[in-house]
């Protein structure tokens, strides 16, 4: 009798701990990463750590919540055009240094390392800042870049590895489509200055169209979908 007890009370143990760990390691839905990232109170925006904390707090599992930092990096920061125009640093011309988060702008480096420093935070391992190209073949690089216009890094986006051994890129910049200055020509960087200084004062607009193929790609199927959808050379890193 007391080995039929133990054998059902090795089966139950056993049945826990499996819906345990699928309620655990079940990913989240994108509904779930998006509410929890899109509606982020603004009194922790200007904190990395007391947002991270807040935006990976329903999430167990270390792929949901980068999901949710990288969701969150791409919806409230846009790429600042003045800062890097044409594979050139304007730092310093720029009348105004500026952090992140405050002002919700900054550029690929900026990007990558805003989602590594809150990976950091959030205790998640394995998440590097990479730069370099896609098209690393030298004949494919010419046809896209002028060789006078060619940055030495190109672009700036993340590796992650899981403590699984699981392998994939993140790029918030690419995921965001909020933009400054895209399409102008700044003459001075006094405009630039009065930009920064209004995203700053006023209530952050967020941008909920973001690029989810972005988070969780790898550099073939980012060439594919080079190749398929023709983009311009200043999409191409």
């Amino acid at each position: 009798m007391r080995y039929i007890a133990l054998f059902f009370i090795t089966i139950f143990c056993i049945f826990a701990n499996y819906s345990k760990a699928q309620e655990i390691y079940l990913p989240a839905t994108e509904a779930a990463i998006e509410q929890r990232a899109f509606n982020a109170p603004d009194r922790y925006s200007t904190n990395k750590y007391q947002l991270t904390q807040y935006l990976i707090r329903p999430f167990h599992n270390d792929y949901d919540k980068l999901r949710v930092i990288a969701y969150w990096v791409a919806s409230h920061i846009a790429y600042d055009n003045y800062k890097y125009d044409n594979g050139r640093f304007n730092e310093k011309e720029m009348r105004v240094n500026y952090d992140i988060l405050r002002s919700k702008a900054g550029i690929c480096t900026d990007f990558a390392q805003l989602f590594a420093d809150m990976a950091a935070i959030a205790n998640v391992r394995g998440v590097e800042v990479v730069s370099g190209y896609v098209l690393q073949n030298a004949k494919a690089v010419k046809k896209w870049y002028h060789a006078n216009e060619m940055p030495k890094d190109g672009h700036a986006w993340n590796k992650v590895t899981l403590y699984n051994g699981r392998k994939f890129f993140v790029d918030t910049t690419y995921m965001s489509r909020n933009r400054i200055g895209a399409g102008k020509k700044y003459k001075s960087s006094l405009k630039h200055k009065l930009e920064l200084q209004k995203r700053m004062r006023t209530k952050e607009k967020i941008n909920e169209n973001i690029d989810a193929f972005y988070f969780d790609f790898t550099p073939r199927e980012e060439l594919k979908r080079v190749r398929q959808i023709h983009v311009q050379k200043k999409f191409v890193r």
